[in-house]
């Protein structure tokens, strides 16, 4: 685990002495609970002139949402809301991406929802963000 942590720069690993010093990037993970699968993700595609909407996506795409799906009964308030979120989302409504990017703009702008089929996953986006 230690070499992983340390190939990803989340930790300083001294193979040798067996040491372990924490990164920056290691005690942002550990504070926010993010995967270190993420954080690699993150420190692959972030760059320092990247446009909102290249941000939301990455972070859409984080392994910690893999599990919100779009289901039937909400495509159309999930419809609704992308229109009304403030940053373009490119990816189709009934994406698991846009949905997760949509709720996410949703908390940051404090939006409130229109129905209650995106409830439950609002609320562990807003867990999750937070």
């Amino acid at each position: 685990a230690a070499l992983i942590l340390d190939e990803h720069n989340l930790i300083k690993y001294d193979t040798k002495s067996g040491s372990l010093q924490i990164t920056a990037l290691g005690r942002v993970a550990a504070h926010f609970y993010v995967s270190y699968q993420s954080m690699a993700q993150y420190n692959a595609q972030l760059k320092p002139n990247m446009s909102d909407i290249e941000l939301f996506r990455i972070f859409a795409n984080s392994g910690e949402f893999m599990n919100i799906r779009v289901r039937e009964e909400e495509k159309l308030e999930l419809a609704k809301l992308v229109i009304r979120v403030p940053i373009p989302i490119k990816e189709a409504p009934d994406e698991s991406a846009a949905k997760v990017n949509a709720l996410l703009q949703a908390y940051i702008s404090n939006l409130r929802l229109e129905g209650f089929a995106l409830v439950t996953d609002m609320t562990y986006i807003r867990q999750s963000a937070a």
